[in-house]
């Protein structure tokens, strides 16, 4: 059979309105998240444009340093003659024509170079020039001069462009060697060429460095005052600040072993956007700030009242039958369904009335009938011991036994209802104990336990005197007395209350195939069951599915009914 796939109103109706506006939505969205990445990225290439102009300059200053250097230290003959064995003079002399080509070099150049240096390791001899075009303060010369002097006598030199932190301030450093001599040189960042200087303010976009690791070299207080992260990232640019009001664009400058950064103010997309660009933007706002708005209009005029329907039906299905639906709608169709569905109710509920009332008659009549049934099949066994009596002349007896009997029928006559209190069915099984114990040669005893609050507790007549009855005619043996007990109790679980009632003897017990039988029908036994079958019939009908009998063996017959409890009253005093 092929599968019919069913919808609400409320999704058919959610669904064409998605189907049109989503696609337009996200044309709208995409389009403009476009608009912003080419936008990013015009930003994002001006700026690298700019770091590769002065890359340039910088790239150059660090490419002659370092041919510089190199030429010095295989070329020069006073770094060779410092390899060799010399007088103090001469070693003097070397230095100090080392210094004289390092000044010549620097005042040609003018370039990014702090300042060129020599050691010997074999004369332990320092020389040091510095470019003219910064002034270095005496205690600036002191920390650069020990600081370099101490790591090259220790050897502890990076390879290639590394950065050292002399005295607080960051430099990149290239310190070669060449046997026992070092020749080295460092880039001073206030020496670089950058787009600010010209501008003459620090709170401006700006060109700065770091090292690879995302260490600043240079306006580190200006990044922490503005929350400015360095990060490394495989983008070619990021946003940062405490407003996130900075962009941030970056080139590594491999030659030098130091990543070039240059940060800009960020003033939001809608700076960069034309008048076309920034109409599609609040288009596609205004649509989105629109849908919830749509969607209360939609909820008031359909949701609301069709939930209103749905409800109401609900609750006439869960047996309501006085809800009803509301005729105050403004749509007709709405208006229409109401006082239709509510017109039909009512006939529903004359129709279940007389239905009702044609059951409670039926079932009554069936529960007059089972209980007639059962009740000559109690006489005949009277009819049979007074026989017996009669045979055995024992007249005394006869009489005290009529006297019984008539307090019984006179109980069984009076009481033709559906129900009857625990008392008054147990005033019928003290009789009926009674009679047997007057004409029976080993009569049975019985013990009775019930809880004094179940005293008036409504159960089926003969419900628990059936059972008794049946035990003194199949349980008794011939070698011991037959001994009933009768125990009455409340008990309750986490979402319902019972009454127990047990009915257990020493006799015999059900055999198996008997056990079987009445365990696992719903009363339709053979005749030699039918004080049982009658009694599972009245229960059923009285109590439906939520009463249970269980019939087992142990040390002999054990009946348990287990009945609803529904006085609430009594149910609290529990």
């Amino acid at each position: 059979m092929k599968r019919i796939t069913r919808r609400t109103t409320k999704g058919q109706i959610m669904l064409i309105m998605l189907l049109f506006v989503v696609p337009l939505l996200a044309m709208l969205l995409l389009y403009n998240v476009y608009m912003l990445r080419v936008l990013n990225k015009k930003i994002t290439l001006n700026n690298e444009n700019t770091i590769y102009l002065y890359e340039t300059l910088l790239e150059q200053d660090i490419n002659s340093a370092q041919y510089y250097l190199s030429n010095s230290l295989a070329n020069d003959r006073n770094f060779l003659r410092w390899n060799y064995q010399l007088d103090t003079l001469e070693t003097y002399m070397c230095g100090q024509n080392i210094i004289e080509t390092y000044e010549d070099y620097l005042n040609t150049h003018k370039n990014t170079i702090g300042a060129l240096f020599a050691y010997s390791e074999k004369y332990d001899m320092f020389r040091i020039s510095y470019n003219k075009e910064k002034t270095y303060r005496y205690e600036q010369k002191t920390a650069i001069k020990n600081y370099l002097y101490k790591i090259m006598k220790e050897n502890k030199i990076g390879s290639g462009w590394s950065v050292y932190n002399i005295d607080g301030k960051k430099y990149v450093m290239l310190i070669l060697k060449n046997g026992a001599t070092y020749a080295g040189t460092f880039i001073d960042f206030d020496l670089v060429i950058k787009p600010q200087d010209k501008q003459g303010s620090g709170d401006i976009d700006f060109l700065m460095y770091a090292s690879m690791e995302g260490e600043p070299l240079i306006y580190q207080n200006y990044l922490e005052d503005n929350h400015i992260e360095i990060r490394q990232t495989k983008k070619s640019y990021y946003i940062t600040g405490n407003k996130n009001n900075f962009m941030v664009v970056q080139r590594p400058l491999v030659s030098a072993g130091i990543n070039q950064l240059y940060i800009t103010h960020y003033q939001g997309i809608l700076n960069y956007m034309d008048v076309s660009q920034i109409i599609l933007l609040t288009m596609s706002c205004l649509i989105t700030l629109s849908l919830p708005l749509v969607y209360l209009i939609l909820r008031r005029t359909y949701f609301v009242p069709l939930n209103r329907l749905i409800t109401t039906m609900e609750s006439i299905k869960e047996g309501n039958m006085e809800a009803k639906m509301s005729e105050n709608y403004q749509i007709d169709e709405f208006l229409q369904v109401s006082k239709t569905f509510n017109e039909m109710i009512e006939q529903i509920k004359w129709m279940r009335i007389a239905a009702y009332e044609k059951e409670m008659e039926t079932k009554n009549a069936q529960m007059q009938y089972l209980q007639i049934q059962i009740r000559p099949h109690f006489f005949l066994n009277c009819l049979k011991n007074f026989y017996a009596l009669a045979e055995q002349k024992k007249f005394q007896e006869i009489q005290d036994m009529i006297i019984v009997l008539s307090d019984y029928l006179r109980r069984m006559f009076r009481n033709n209802s559906v129900l009857i209190s625990v008392s008054d069915e147990m005033e019928n099984v003290r009789n009926y104990i009674l009679l047997q114990q007057m004409s029976l040669s080993n009569p049975p005893s019985c013990n009775i336990d019930i809880d004094t609050s179940l005293m008036d507790f409504q159960i089926p007549p003969l419900s628990i005197l059936t059972f008794v009855e049946n035990s003194v005619k199949h349980g008794r043996q011939t070698d011991r007395n037959l001994i009933i007990s009768v125990r009455i109790s409340f008990i309750k679980d986490e979402q319902e209350s019972f009454v127990c009632i047990t009915i257990l003897d020493n006799g015999s017990g059900f055999r198996d195939e008997v056990l079987e039988k009445i365990n696992g029908t719903k009363g339709e036994l053979d005749r030699e069951n039918i004080g049982i079958s009658n009694v599972k019939k009245r229960i059923e009908l009285i109590y439906g599915e939520r009463a249970n009998i269980i019939f087992s063996r142990s040390n002999g017959s054990c009946i348990e009914i287990y009945l609803p409890y529904e006085n609430k009253a009594n149910e609290a005093k529990k």
